[in-house]
């Protein structure tokens, strides 16, 4: 079997969204012929026990605490703002590519030792951060490696990274030199595939959809029936990019018009909690909003399960109809239907409609719209997942055997 670097910032934390795709794709690349050898940091909160998978955790010296104060805590508000915004410029400056910058050294030199000790047939690194990708750019230039950039956050297209008008010059040089020498570039959509064409005109660009593990689900079962249309949300709301306001509005609005019975709606939260206690209150549902904080991936996997209806909440930014949030395949394996909020076109959409999994909305009135249908459905025990034969196709076994075709197309 022919051995292969994946080199990957988050691959071995389970609450990342994004680490699922890169353990689906060393968990199944064996059955394609490839065995992955997994590059990590050693991180503290490393959350995964490695089994069946070749993981090596190198040393990993992280760049924020250099920035901080011993102490963050301070009875004047003042100095901690200058704090933040100090901490904030100082980034734009040191932290480049990104924070994780210091993970280069350490990671080319255990990469070095196991290419000159063992035959390597191929690279591939997956970002964010972006420093995976110069490592597997060092490592190229060296040994001469077949390379795959995995961008399933793109680099300089990413709307939820904001840099000053310098940082953004030297980035995109950067983006351009680094990948240069990359052999084939994939990434998560069509639409991101388009994108990154325009950048990279001469590069071979690859749409690899992700996809959920069955593996995740299996033995997993509703424990419990809900005595409420009960809705739920799981992950990061992006400092309030990602806002539940038309959510909130609908429901109120629904509520108001007799429509539905307050008593019969709740909105569940896991996760991120940024500004949702004050939303409830501004349209009046503090009590159909339960707001729980973080928990662990398996929990969010049983609190999923015993849920009615799942959320998917997108920014209304043009920039994100590219993009299809990792959370909706999550959800395909749940088996469960989806409520989806985000701009009218885009990847997510299309992925929605063609597969079947629920309402995609973008509008108030579609909001409602869809809620009251869930509802009167629920109410009349005729609430089901309606999943189509395309949304089987989305598996992780399947973006495994993607890479392989693409590995085996390098050599």
């Amino acid at each position: 079997m022919d051995k292969i670097l994946l080199i990957s910032f988050y691959y071995n934390h389970n609450n990342e969204i994004a680490s699922k795709r890169l353990q689906g794709i060393a968990k199944y690349l064996p059955k394609y012929g490839w065995q992955p050898i997994v590059i990590v940091p050693h991180t503290q909160n490393r959350t995964v026990e490695f089994t069946d998978v070749e993981v090596i955790e190198t040393e990993y010296r992280d760049m924020i605490p250099k920035f901080l104060p011993k102490s963050e805590s301070t009875s004047n508000d003042l100095p901690n703002r200058f704090m933040s915004k100090s901490v904030s410029l100082a980034g734009e400056v040191f932290a480049y590519p990104d924070g994780m910058k210091h993970w280069s050294k350490p990671a080319i030199k255990t990469c070095s030792e196991i290419i000159e000790n063992e035959e390597i047939k191929g690279i591939i690194s997956s970002s964010f951060p972006i420093t995976s990708h110069t490592i597997a750019h060092d490592l190229k230039e060296k040994y001469g490696i077949p390379w795959i950039a995995d961008l399933r956050d793109l680099w300089n297209s990413n709307p939820y990274i904001n840099h000053t008008f310098i940082r953004n010059y030297f980035e995109k040089r950067l983006e351009l030199k680094t990948l240069e020498n990359a052999d084939i570039l994939t990434t998560t959509t069509p639409l991101a595939k388009k994108t990154l064409q325009n950048i990279h005109p001469a590069k071979k660009i690859v749409h690899v959809a992700s996809g959920y593990d069955l593996e995740d689900f299996k033995g997993l079962n509703q424990t419990k029936n809900t005595d409420k249309l009960t809705l739920m949300y799981a992950g990061s709301l992006y400092n309030g990019k990602r806002d539940p306001s038309m959510l909130f509005e609908a429901i109120s609005q629904l509520i108001s018009e007799n429509k539905i019975d307050s008593n019969k709606i709740a909105i569940d939260f896991y996760g991120d909690t940024t500004n949702l206690s004050e939303l409830s209150q501004k349209y009046n549902i503090q009590s159909n909003v339960n707001i729980h904080g973080k928990v662990s991936y398996s929990e969010v996997l049983q609190k999923q399960m015993n849920s009615d209806i799942l959320l998917l909440i997108s920014w209304m930014d043009e920039k994100e109809k590219m993009f299809i949030p990792g959370k909706v395949y999550e959800y395909m394996g749940c088996q469960k239907p989806i409520l989806s909020i985000g701009p009218k076109e885009g990847s997510l959409n299309e992925l929605i409609e063609k597969t079947n999994i629920g309402y995609h909305t973008s509008s108030l009135e579609d909001i409602k719209k869809a809620i009251y249908d869930y509802y009167l459905k629920y109410i009349n025990n005729k609430l089901t997942y309606n999943g189509n034969e395309f949304a089987d196709e989305y598996s992780m076994e399947n973006t495994a055997n993607n890479f392989s075709k693409l590995l085996g197309e390098i050599q």
